[in-house]
Protein backbone atom coordinates (compact mmCIF):
# COMPACT_ATOMS: atom_id res chain seq x y z
CA UNK A 1 0.00 0.00 0.00
CA UNK A 2 1.23 3.38 -0.90
CA UNK A 3 1.67 5.68 2.09
CA UNK A 4 1.32 9.45 1.84
CA UNK A 5 3.99 11.56 3.65
CA UNK A 6 6.51 14.35 3.34
CA UNK A 7 9.79 13.88 1.57
CA UNK A 8 12.94 14.23 3.45
CA UNK A 9 14.11 16.64 0.70
CA UNK A 10 11.21 19.13 1.44
CA UNK A 11 11.06 19.81 5.16
CA UNK A 12 7.76 20.79 6.74
CA UNK A 13 9.22 23.92 8.38
CA UNK A 14 10.30 25.28 4.99
CA UNK A 15 6.81 24.91 3.61
CA UNK A 16 5.25 26.80 6.47
CA UNK A 17 7.78 29.64 6.16
CA UNK A 18 7.04 29.96 2.48
CA UNK A 19 3.31 30.14 3.14
CA UNK A 20 3.77 32.88 5.72
CA UNK A 21 5.89 34.83 3.26
CA UNK A 22 3.27 34.52 0.51
CA UNK A 23 0.51 35.54 2.90
CA UNK A 24 2.46 38.68 3.89
CA UNK A 25 3.02 39.66 0.25
CA UNK A 26 -0.70 39.14 -0.47
CA UNK A 27 -1.66 41.44 2.40
CA UNK A 28 0.73 44.14 1.16
CA UNK A 29 -0.70 43.87 -2.34
CA UNK A 30 -4.27 43.96 -1.04
CA UNK A 31 -3.53 47.05 1.04
CA UNK A 32 -2.06 48.82 -2.01
CA UNK A 33 -5.07 47.95 -4.15
CA UNK A 34 -7.47 49.19 -1.49
CA UNK A 35 -5.46 52.40 -1.20
CA UNK A 36 -5.57 53.03 -4.91
CA UNK A 37 -9.30 52.40 -4.96
CA UNK A 38 -9.75 54.92 -2.17
CA UNK A 39 -7.77 57.54 -4.04
CA UNK A 40 -9.67 56.92 -7.27
CA UNK A 41 -12.95 56.99 -5.43
CA UNK A 42 -11.98 60.31 -3.86
CA UNK A 43 -11.07 61.76 -7.25
CA UNK A 44 -14.38 60.69 -8.71
CA UNK A 45 -16.22 62.10 -5.75
CA UNK A 46 -14.29 65.35 -6.11
CA UNK A 47 -15.16 65.54 -9.81
CA UNK A 48 -18.79 64.82 -9.13
CA UNK A 49 -18.94 67.57 -6.49
CA UNK A 50 -17.38 70.31 -8.73
CA UNK A 51 -20.20 72.73 -9.65
CA UNK A 52 -20.95 73.17 -13.36
CA UNK A 53 -20.25 76.71 -14.65
CA UNK A 54 -23.39 77.99 -16.31
CA UNK A 55 -22.92 80.32 -19.34
CA UNK A 56 -23.93 83.94 -18.80
CA UNK A 57 -27.40 84.77 -20.07
CA UNK A 58 -27.41 86.54 -23.43
CA UNK A 59 -28.51 90.17 -23.20
CA UNK A 60 -30.28 91.71 -26.17
CA UNK A 61 -29.14 95.31 -26.68
CA UNK A 62 -31.44 97.29 -28.95
CA UNK A 63 -29.50 99.88 -30.95
CA UNK A 64 -31.14 102.22 -33.46
CA UNK A 65 -29.92 104.92 -35.79
CA UNK A 66 -30.54 106.91 -38.94
CA UNK A 67 -27.72 105.17 -40.80
CA UNK A 68 -28.99 102.64 -43.32
CA UNK A 69 -28.60 101.59 -46.92
CA UNK A 70 -25.55 103.08 -48.65
CA UNK A 71 -24.77 105.25 -45.60
CA UNK A 72 -24.68 102.50 -42.97
CA UNK A 73 -20.90 102.39 -43.15
CA UNK A 74 -19.05 100.05 -40.77
CA UNK A 75 -21.90 99.61 -38.27
CA UNK A 76 -22.53 95.91 -39.13
CA UNK A 77 -18.81 95.02 -38.90
CA UNK A 78 -18.34 96.98 -35.69
CA UNK A 79 -21.38 95.38 -34.10
CA UNK A 80 -19.99 91.95 -34.98
CA UNK A 81 -16.66 92.80 -33.35
CA UNK A 82 -18.39 94.17 -30.26
CA UNK A 83 -20.41 90.97 -29.89
CA UNK A 84 -17.26 88.86 -30.33
CA UNK A 85 -15.60 90.82 -27.53
CA UNK A 86 -18.78 90.62 -25.43
CA UNK A 87 -20.27 87.18 -26.20
CA UNK A 88 -23.11 87.59 -23.71
CA UNK A 89 -24.43 90.72 -25.50
CA UNK A 90 -26.42 90.45 -28.72
CA UNK A 91 -26.73 93.75 -30.60
CA UNK A 92 -29.95 94.19 -32.56
CA UNK A 93 -29.53 97.17 -34.87
CA UNK A 94 -32.49 98.96 -36.44
CA UNK A 95 -31.51 101.52 -39.08
CA UNK A 96 -33.65 103.64 -41.37
CA UNK A 97 -33.47 107.00 -43.24
CA UNK A 98 -33.37 110.13 -41.09
CA UNK A 99 -36.91 111.50 -41.48
CA UNK A 100 -38.50 108.08 -40.98
CA UNK A 101 -36.21 107.37 -38.03
CA UNK A 102 -37.05 110.65 -36.29
CA UNK A 103 -40.78 110.02 -36.53
CA UNK A 104 -40.49 106.45 -35.29
CA UNK A 105 -38.24 107.46 -32.40
CA UNK A 106 -40.72 110.06 -31.15
CA UNK A 107 -43.46 107.43 -31.16
CA UNK A 108 -41.22 104.95 -29.34
CA UNK A 109 -40.44 107.44 -26.60
CA UNK A 110 -44.12 108.31 -26.27
CA UNK A 111 -44.97 104.61 -25.84
CA UNK A 112 -41.99 103.94 -23.53
CA UNK A 113 -40.50 101.57 -26.12
CA UNK A 114 -37.33 103.45 -27.06
CA UNK A 115 -34.19 101.45 -27.95
CA UNK A 116 -31.42 101.11 -25.37
CA UNK A 117 -28.82 102.98 -27.45
CA UNK A 118 -29.90 105.70 -29.86
CA UNK A 119 -28.03 107.55 -32.60
CA UNK A 120 -28.92 111.26 -32.59
CA UNK A 121 -27.79 114.44 -34.30
CA UNK A 122 -25.69 116.57 -31.93
CA UNK A 123 -26.84 120.04 -30.98
CA UNK A 124 -29.82 121.65 -29.32
CA UNK A 125 -32.41 120.30 -31.73
CA UNK A 126 -32.13 116.55 -31.03
CA UNK A 127 -29.71 115.93 -28.16
CA UNK A 128 -30.93 119.13 -26.50
CA UNK A 129 -34.59 118.32 -26.95
CA UNK A 130 -34.38 114.73 -25.75
CA UNK A 131 -32.13 115.59 -22.80
CA UNK A 132 -34.50 118.37 -21.74
CA UNK A 133 -37.39 115.91 -21.91
CA UNK A 134 -35.46 113.49 -19.71
CA UNK A 135 -35.40 110.77 -22.37
CA UNK A 136 -31.62 110.28 -22.55
CA UNK A 137 -29.05 109.80 -19.79
CA UNK A 138 -26.46 112.28 -18.55
CA UNK A 139 -23.10 110.63 -19.34
CA UNK A 140 -20.83 113.27 -17.81
CA UNK A 141 -19.13 110.75 -15.50
CA UNK A 142 -18.11 108.30 -18.21
CA UNK A 143 -14.31 107.76 -18.35
CA UNK A 144 -14.11 107.94 -22.15
CA UNK A 145 -14.88 111.68 -22.25
CA UNK A 146 -11.21 112.67 -21.83
CA UNK A 147 -10.31 110.79 -25.03
CA UNK A 148 -12.08 113.34 -27.24
CA UNK A 149 -11.18 116.90 -28.20
CA UNK A 150 -12.92 119.65 -26.22
CA UNK A 151 -14.52 120.87 -29.46
CA UNK A 152 -16.03 117.44 -30.07
CA UNK A 153 -17.33 117.06 -26.51
CA UNK A 154 -18.89 120.52 -26.69
CA UNK A 155 -20.81 119.35 -29.73
CA UNK A 156 -22.58 116.65 -27.68
CA UNK A 157 -23.00 118.70 -24.52
CA UNK A 158 -26.01 120.64 -23.27
CA UNK A 159 -25.67 123.09 -20.38
CA UNK A 160 -22.30 121.60 -19.47
CA UNK A 161 -23.52 117.99 -19.37
CA UNK A 162 -22.35 115.34 -21.83
CA UNK A 163 -25.03 113.18 -23.44
CA UNK A 164 -23.25 111.12 -26.09
CA UNK A 165 -20.11 110.05 -27.93
CA UNK A 166 -18.86 112.47 -30.64
CA UNK A 167 -18.23 109.79 -33.24
CA UNK A 168 -16.81 111.85 -36.12
CA UNK A 169 -16.55 115.28 -37.69
CA UNK A 170 -18.40 115.62 -40.99
CA UNK A 171 -18.74 118.33 -43.63
CA UNK A 172 -21.43 119.32 -46.11
CA UNK A 173 -20.32 120.17 -49.60
CA UNK A 174 -20.55 119.65 -53.33
CA UNK A 175 -19.34 116.43 -54.93
CA UNK A 176 -18.22 116.95 -58.51
CA UNK A 177 -17.29 114.68 -61.38
CA UNK A 178 -13.65 115.52 -62.12
CA UNK A 179 -13.74 113.95 -65.56
CA UNK A 180 -16.72 116.09 -66.62
CA UNK A 181 -15.18 119.22 -65.16
CA UNK A 182 -11.97 118.56 -67.10
CA UNK A 183 -13.82 117.68 -70.30
CA UNK A 184 -15.78 120.95 -70.23
CA UNK A 185 -12.89 123.09 -68.94
CA UNK A 186 -14.63 123.87 -65.63
CA UNK A 187 -12.82 125.06 -62.53
CA UNK A 188 -13.90 124.74 -58.91
CA UNK A 189 -16.04 127.84 -58.18
CA UNK A 190 -15.07 130.15 -55.33
CA UNK A 191 -18.24 132.27 -55.15
CA UNK A 192 -21.92 132.08 -56.09
CA UNK A 193 -21.56 133.77 -59.46
CA UNK A 194 -18.93 131.24 -60.50
CA UNK A 195 -21.06 128.38 -59.18
CA UNK A 196 -24.06 129.50 -61.26
CA UNK A 197 -21.80 129.82 -64.29
CA UNK A 198 -20.61 126.22 -63.83
CA UNK A 199 -24.25 125.11 -63.68
CA UNK A 200 -25.01 126.98 -66.91
CA UNK A 201 -22.11 125.35 -68.79
CA UNK A 202 -23.07 121.87 -67.63
CA UNK A 203 -26.66 122.37 -68.75
CA UNK A 204 -25.58 123.68 -72.14
CA UNK A 205 -23.56 120.46 -72.53
CA UNK A 206 -26.70 118.37 -72.11
CA UNK A 207 -26.00 117.38 -68.51
CA UNK A 208 -27.98 117.90 -65.31
CA UNK A 209 -25.85 120.37 -63.32
CA UNK A 210 -27.01 119.24 -59.84
CA UNK A 211 -28.50 115.82 -59.15
CA UNK A 212 -30.98 116.04 -56.29
CA UNK A 213 -33.76 113.88 -54.83
CA UNK A 214 -36.52 115.53 -52.84
CA UNK A 215 -39.07 112.83 -52.11
CA UNK A 216 -38.52 113.67 -48.44
CA UNK A 217 -36.96 117.12 -48.73
CA UNK A 218 -33.74 116.21 -46.95
CA UNK A 219 -31.39 117.09 -49.82
CA UNK A 220 -32.85 120.59 -49.99
CA UNK A 221 -32.23 120.97 -46.27
CA UNK A 222 -28.61 119.90 -46.84
CA UNK A 223 -28.22 122.47 -49.63
CA UNK A 224 -29.65 125.31 -47.52
CA UNK A 225 -27.44 124.38 -44.58
CA UNK A 226 -24.38 124.37 -46.85
CA UNK A 227 -25.35 127.79 -48.22
CA UNK A 228 -26.18 129.28 -44.84
CA UNK A 229 -22.66 128.72 -43.53
CA UNK A 230 -21.41 131.51 -45.82
CA UNK A 231 -24.52 133.71 -45.92
CA UNK A 232 -25.47 133.99 -42.24
CA UNK A 233 -22.79 136.32 -40.99
CA UNK A 234 -24.27 137.58 -37.70
CA UNK A 235 -22.46 135.71 -34.89
CA UNK A 236 -25.52 136.20 -32.66
CA UNK A 237 -28.00 134.95 -35.26
CA UNK A 238 -28.93 131.82 -33.29
CA UNK A 239 -29.36 133.74 -30.03
CA UNK A 240 -31.65 136.25 -31.72
CA UNK A 241 -33.59 133.46 -33.41
CA UNK A 242 -34.01 131.62 -30.12
CA UNK A 243 -35.23 134.81 -28.46
CA UNK A 244 -37.60 135.37 -31.43
CA UNK A 245 -36.05 138.78 -32.04
CA UNK A 246 -35.74 137.63 -35.64
CA UNK A 247 -37.58 134.99 -37.66
CA UNK A 248 -36.96 132.86 -40.73
CA UNK A 249 -39.28 134.98 -42.82
CA UNK A 250 -37.27 138.14 -43.08
CA UNK A 251 -33.79 136.63 -42.75
CA UNK A 252 -33.70 133.48 -44.89
CA UNK A 253 -35.61 134.83 -47.89
CA UNK A 254 -32.65 135.78 -50.06
CA UNK A 255 -30.81 132.53 -49.36
CA UNK A 256 -33.83 130.35 -50.17
CA UNK A 257 -34.56 132.43 -53.28
CA UNK A 258 -30.99 131.85 -54.49
CA UNK A 259 -31.55 128.12 -54.27
CA UNK A 260 -34.90 128.09 -56.06
CA UNK A 261 -33.44 130.28 -58.79
CA UNK A 262 -31.37 127.21 -59.68
CA UNK A 263 -34.61 125.23 -60.00
CA UNK A 264 -36.20 127.89 -62.19
CA UNK A 265 -33.18 127.86 -64.53
CA UNK A 266 -33.33 124.09 -64.92
CA UNK A 267 -30.12 123.40 -63.03
CA UNK A 268 -31.66 120.78 -60.69
CA UNK A 269 -33.07 117.32 -61.36
CA UNK A 270 -36.53 117.74 -62.95
CA UNK A 271 -39.50 116.66 -60.81
CA UNK A 272 -37.15 116.10 -57.89
CA UNK A 273 -39.99 115.54 -55.40
CA UNK A 274 -40.50 112.18 -57.12
CA UNK A 275 -36.82 111.25 -56.85
CA UNK A 276 -35.20 109.59 -53.82
CA UNK A 277 -31.76 110.42 -52.49
CA UNK A 278 -30.44 107.02 -53.60
CA UNK A 279 -31.77 107.59 -57.12
CA UNK A 280 -30.17 111.04 -57.24
CA UNK A 281 -26.83 109.64 -56.13
CA UNK A 282 -26.98 106.86 -58.74
CA UNK A 283 -27.78 109.39 -61.47
CA UNK A 284 -24.70 111.38 -60.46
CA UNK A 285 -22.48 108.32 -60.23
CA UNK A 286 -23.63 107.18 -63.66
CA UNK A 287 -22.03 110.35 -65.08
CA UNK A 288 -25.33 112.04 -66.00
CA UNK A 289 -24.91 115.01 -63.64
CA UNK A 290 -21.95 117.21 -62.85
CA UNK A 291 -22.55 117.80 -59.13
CA UNK A 292 -24.29 116.41 -56.05
CA UNK A 293 -24.78 118.17 -52.71
CA UNK A 294 -24.41 115.90 -49.68
CA UNK A 295 -22.29 115.17 -46.63
CA UNK A 296 -18.83 113.64 -46.51
CA UNK A 297 -20.40 110.52 -45.00
CA UNK A 298 -21.97 109.68 -48.37
CA UNK A 299 -18.58 109.23 -50.08
CA UNK A 300 -17.96 105.52 -49.31
CA UNK A 301 -21.38 104.58 -50.68
CA UNK A 302 -20.78 106.64 -53.80
CA UNK A 303 -17.37 105.10 -54.43
CA UNK A 304 -18.74 101.61 -53.90
CA UNK A 305 -21.38 102.14 -56.57
CA UNK A 306 -18.79 103.22 -59.14
CA UNK A 307 -15.15 102.81 -58.03
CA UNK A 308 -13.85 104.06 -61.37
CA UNK A 309 -15.47 107.49 -61.20
CA UNK A 310 -13.02 110.19 -60.15
CA UNK A 311 -14.66 112.42 -57.55
CA UNK A 312 -13.79 115.56 -55.65
CA UNK A 313 -15.58 117.71 -53.08
CA UNK A 314 -15.63 121.46 -52.49
CA UNK A 315 -17.50 123.75 -50.12
CA UNK A 316 -20.70 125.20 -51.59
CA UNK A 317 -19.67 128.81 -52.41
CA UNK A 318 -22.83 130.77 -51.63
CA UNK A 319 -20.66 133.78 -50.76
CA UNK A 320 -20.46 136.81 -53.06
CA UNK A 321 -17.22 137.56 -54.94
CA UNK A 322 -14.42 138.77 -52.69
CA UNK A 323 -15.66 136.94 -49.58
CA UNK A 324 -14.43 133.65 -48.19
CA UNK A 325 -16.48 130.46 -48.40
CA UNK A 326 -17.41 129.08 -44.98
CA UNK A 327 -17.49 125.30 -44.59
CA UNK A 328 -20.38 123.57 -42.84
CA UNK A 329 -18.73 121.20 -40.35
CA UNK A 330 -19.97 119.53 -37.20
CA UNK A 331 -19.94 116.39 -35.11
CA UNK A 332 -21.90 114.04 -37.32
CA UNK A 333 -23.39 111.35 -35.11
CA UNK A 334 -23.60 110.63 -31.41
CA UNK A 335 -24.62 107.50 -29.52
CA UNK A 336 -26.86 108.23 -26.53
CA UNK A 337 -28.46 105.96 -23.92
CA UNK A 338 -32.16 105.89 -23.15
CA UNK A 339 -32.94 106.93 -19.58
CA UNK A 340 -35.39 104.01 -19.39
CA UNK A 341 -33.03 101.29 -20.60
CA UNK A 342 -33.03 98.04 -18.68
CA UNK A 343 -29.63 97.12 -20.11
CA UNK A 344 -27.58 100.01 -18.74
CA UNK A 345 -24.28 98.16 -18.26
CA UNK A 346 -24.42 96.66 -21.74
CA UNK A 347 -25.23 100.09 -23.17
CA UNK A 348 -22.30 101.66 -21.31
CA UNK A 349 -20.00 98.97 -22.71
CA UNK A 350 -21.27 99.75 -26.19
CA UNK A 351 -20.45 103.46 -25.88
CA UNK A 352 -17.06 102.68 -24.36
CA UNK A 353 -16.38 100.47 -27.39
CA UNK A 354 -17.25 103.44 -29.62
CA UNK A 355 -14.68 105.63 -27.87
CA UNK A 356 -11.67 103.53 -28.83
CA UNK A 357 -9.24 104.49 -31.57
CA UNK A 358 -9.69 101.19 -33.43
CA UNK A 359 -13.46 101.60 -33.62
CA UNK A 360 -13.47 105.28 -34.54
CA UNK A 361 -10.82 104.90 -37.23
CA UNK A 362 -12.85 102.16 -38.90
CA UNK A 363 -16.00 104.26 -38.56
CA UNK A 364 -14.33 107.43 -39.88
CA UNK A 365 -13.04 105.60 -42.95
CA UNK A 366 -16.49 104.17 -43.65
CA UNK A 367 -18.05 107.63 -43.35
CA UNK A 368 -15.27 109.57 -45.10
CA UNK A 369 -15.10 111.76 -42.01
CA UNK A 370 -12.54 113.15 -39.61
CA UNK A 371 -11.50 111.80 -36.21
CA UNK A 372 -12.55 113.58 -33.02
CA UNK A 373 -9.98 111.99 -30.72
CA UNK A 374 -7.31 113.94 -28.86
CA UNK A 375 -3.86 114.13 -30.47
CA UNK A 376 -4.84 111.94 -33.42
CA UNK A 377 -4.51 113.13 -37.01
CA UNK A 378 -7.23 112.34 -39.52
CA UNK A 379 -5.95 111.05 -42.81
CA UNK A 380 -8.46 112.54 -45.26
CA UNK A 381 -9.32 110.54 -48.34
CA UNK A 382 -7.98 111.90 -51.63
CA UNK A 383 -11.52 112.83 -52.70
CA UNK A 384 -11.74 115.22 -49.74
CA UNK A 385 -8.44 117.04 -50.22
CA UNK A 386 -10.01 120.22 -51.59
CA UNK A 387 -12.53 120.61 -48.81
CA UNK A 388 -9.88 119.58 -46.26
CA UNK A 389 -7.79 122.56 -47.33
CA UNK A 390 -10.84 124.77 -46.86
CA UNK A 391 -11.19 123.43 -43.33
CA UNK A 392 -7.54 124.16 -42.58
CA UNK A 393 -7.44 127.68 -44.03
CA UNK A 394 -10.99 128.95 -43.62
CA UNK A 395 -13.73 129.19 -41.04
CA UNK A 396 -16.47 126.71 -40.21
CA UNK A 397 -20.06 126.80 -39.01
CA UNK A 398 -22.19 124.09 -37.43
CA UNK A 399 -25.31 122.80 -39.12
CA UNK A 400 -27.82 125.64 -38.92
CA UNK A 401 -30.26 123.84 -36.62
CA UNK A 402 -27.65 122.69 -34.09
CA UNK A 403 -28.13 125.73 -31.85
CA UNK A 404 -31.87 126.21 -32.17
CA UNK A 405 -33.42 126.09 -28.72
CA UNK A 406 -36.58 124.32 -29.76
CA UNK A 407 -37.67 121.00 -31.18
CA UNK A 408 -35.55 120.67 -34.29
CA UNK A 409 -37.75 117.78 -35.36
CA UNK A 410 -40.81 119.87 -35.98
CA UNK A 411 -39.08 122.88 -37.54
CA UNK A 412 -36.77 120.90 -39.83
CA UNK A 413 -39.61 118.57 -40.83
CA UNK A 414 -41.70 121.61 -41.71
CA UNK A 415 -38.76 123.02 -43.65
CA UNK A 416 -38.48 119.85 -45.73
CA UNK A 417 -42.21 119.47 -46.29
CA UNK A 418 -42.71 123.12 -47.22
CA UNK A 419 -39.66 122.99 -49.49
CA UNK A 420 -41.44 120.29 -51.47
CA UNK A 421 -44.44 122.59 -51.71
CA UNK A 422 -42.28 125.29 -53.29
CA UNK A 423 -40.97 122.85 -55.92
CA UNK A 424 -44.56 121.91 -56.72
CA UNK A 425 -45.58 125.61 -56.95
CA UNK A 426 -48.10 125.01 -54.16
CA UNK A 427 -46.27 127.39 -51.79
CA UNK A 428 -44.24 130.57 -52.13
CA UNK A 429 -40.90 131.00 -50.41
CA UNK A 430 -42.52 133.43 -47.96
CA UNK A 431 -45.17 130.85 -47.11
CA UNK A 432 -42.51 128.19 -46.59
CA UNK A 433 -40.62 130.40 -44.14
CA UNK A 434 -43.81 131.52 -42.39
CA UNK A 435 -44.74 127.85 -41.92
CA UNK A 436 -41.39 127.28 -40.23
CA UNK A 437 -41.93 130.29 -37.95
CA UNK A 438 -45.43 129.17 -37.05
CA UNK A 439 -44.20 125.66 -36.27
CA UNK A 440 -41.53 127.09 -33.98
CA UNK A 441 -43.95 129.39 -32.16
CA UNK A 442 -46.66 126.75 -31.86
CA UNK A 443 -44.20 124.29 -30.40
CA UNK A 444 -42.95 126.79 -27.84
CA UNK A 445 -46.51 127.62 -26.86
CA UNK A 446 -47.35 123.94 -26.42
CA UNK A 447 -44.15 123.40 -24.46
CA UNK A 448 -45.07 126.22 -22.11
CA UNK A 449 -48.36 124.49 -21.36
CA UNK A 450 -46.80 121.05 -20.91
CA UNK A 451 -44.69 119.35 -18.26
CA UNK A 452 -41.10 118.26 -18.92
CA UNK A 453 -42.32 114.69 -19.35
CA UNK A 454 -44.97 115.64 -21.90
CA UNK A 455 -43.48 118.28 -24.10
CA UNK A 456 -44.33 117.17 -27.57
CA UNK A 457 -41.56 114.67 -28.16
Amino acid sequence: MLKMGYSKDFPLNSTREEMRRMKSMFMVLLTAILGMMTVLSGCNASQEQTPTVEPLPVIELRVAGYKSGSEIGAIPELNERFMKENPNIKVIYDGMPGVQFSKQLRNQFAMNEAPDVIMLHPGLDEVGGYSKAGFIRDLSDEPWISKFTPWAIEGVSIDGKVYGTPNEMVVLGVYYNKELFKKHSLRIPTNWDEFVEVCAKLKSSGLTPISIGNNDGWMTLAALYAMGASLIKDPDFDKKLNARQIKFNGTWNEMVQMWYDLEDKGYLTPNSTEVSMDQAQKYFMDGKAGMLINGSWALPGLMKSNPDLELGMFALPANPPGERTVVTAAVGTTWTISSKTKQLEAARKYLAFWSTGQTLRQWAISQASFLTLNNVESGALAELHEISRSLETGSTREFLSNRWETSGFYVTEEMMESAQGVYLKALTIEQMLTNMDNTWDNYNQQEGNSSADDNGY
